[in-house]
């Protein structure tokens, strides 16, 4: 079923720069490439002051669809307008993938904290699937709890989870993506207690876009 938006300019109109036409196209047209991260965002940067204020009025419009890319993009324009909204949302909604997804997004624009909690909480979900959905978020905080998260993660029951975050860790130490990982689950965790290995990984964290 087509989701209607609730839509009050012509996106074709030449006014508009590529940027924002493409911003408009992957969140309006068709949002499959930014649900498979497929997207180049750039257009976040490089639309116009006035394109990212009517990006903002758009994206603000439509937030009651409570779509997970429009709470991504509500958090990159950091759309303090939007907080209202997305609080009413948090305290309305019990789903805690829609609680991520919203908490990211306030966490962006104000910095709030209940994002860590519901950070928190997703470590100890049942659902090795909601943990996997939602396993790009468990670094966003960059700092020391992220790396331990990341290395609980290494026992989680489920297989998959365990492989994301040896994958994710692999990447930290070596710097690149490989189909084959070149350090296995016991090197990390004979590790755990290493402050130096630790802050290593940390920093690496910290120097990721």
């Amino acid at each position: 079923m087509e989701t209607s938006y609730q839509i009050d300019i012509d996106p074709n109109s030449e006014q508009f720069s590529q940027a924002f036409k493409d911003f408009y196209h992957n969140h309006f047209v068709n949002n499959y490439g930014l649900a498979r991260r497929e997207v180049d965002t750039s257009f976040f940067v490089t639309m116009t002051d006035k394109e990212k204020e009517i990006a903002k009025q758009l994206i603000r419009n439509n937030l009651k669809l409570r779509q997970t890319h429009l709470f991504r993009a509500v958090g990159e324009l950091k759309d303090e307008q939007a907080l209202p909204i997305l609080y009413d949302q948090l305290n309305s909604n019990t789903d805690l993938s829609w609680l991520l997804s919203i908490g990211q997004a306030i966490w962006r624009i104000n910095g709030d904290k209940l994002y860590l909690k519901l950070l928190r909480k997703l470590q100890q979900h049942p659902s090795g699937t909601m943990k996997a959905a939602h396993f790009e978020q468990v670094t966003d905080f960059k700092d020391e709890e992220s790396i331990e998260m990341l290395l609980d993660y290494l026992e989680d029951p489920d297989e998959f989870v365990r492989h994301l975050a040896l994958s994710k860790l692999n990447y930290l130490l070596t710097g690149k993506h490989a189909f084959e990982n070149h350090f296995n689950r016991k090197h990390f965790l004979k590790r755990r207690k290493d402050a130096k290995f630790k802050n290593e990984l940390l920093k690496n964290l910290q120097s990721l876009y």
